[in-house]
């Protein structure tokens, strides 16, 4: 069963305090698993060429390549896979990492600036980069790439940050946000999530 934990999502709970909500769970959109998918497709294809053309005493360079260009690109496909934004109601967390895995976080009154990149080729597609600035740079929560509807994401945790009464959801009208740390707790689900694709 230890071989299955390379393809589980993130185990956000256990990075949680007991009385914090997840507001987001953030996944990468698909347009970030396009280049570990081609290696995996042209590692196949060389497979299936050097099978049919390369003679018998050659064949294992060829199916080495193969196998490495493979193994990269599974890697890569589980690296984008397993890279999570979380927002909670109290700070911001990324949760990555294959084989070790690595949890940073900030709390959300240190987050200083919120930057929304939107390319030209990724609008589109409802997607973009964010970048969080605050005052020690940490590099592990600076920047988040190939995010779906990263205005949305940046209204949220804006509203958290400054105790606004609403935060923007997926259809763009307002709920209520998050409940803070010092509110009283209340009888509510843990979790509260809006995967947004």
């Amino acid at each position: 069963m230890s071989g299955l934990a390379f393809w589980r999502a993130p185990d956000v709970d256990r990075q949680l305090l007991d009385d914090e909500h997840v507001i987001d769970e953030v996944r990468k959109v698909w347009v970030a698993f396009v280049w570990p998918v081609a290696v995996v497709l042209a590692a196949a294809i060389l497979l299936l060429w050097s099978l049919a053309a390369v003679p018998v005493a050659s064949l294992w360079l060829p199916i080495v390549v193969s196998l490495v260009l493979a193994g990269y690109g599974l890697d890569r496909y589980l690296a984008v896979f397993k890279d999570r934004l979380i927002i909670t109601d109290s700070r911001v967390m990324r949760v990555s990492g294959v084989y070790s895995r690595k949890a940073a976080w900030m709390p959300l009154s240190r987050v200083l600036d919120i930057t929304v990149d939107r390319p030209l080729w990724l609008r589109p597609l409802h997607a973009g980069h964010l970048t969080l600035e605050n005052a020690a740079q940490e590099q592990g929560l600076r920047e988040f790439r190939f995010i779906p509807r990263p205005n949305e994401r940046a209204l949220r945790i804006h509203a958290l940050r400054t105790g606004s009464t609403s935060a923007p959801t997926p259809s763009g009208s307002a709920e209520p946000a998050g409940r803070r740390p010092n509110h009283p707790a209340t009888p509510r689900a843990r979790r509260d999530r809006h995967h947004l694709t």
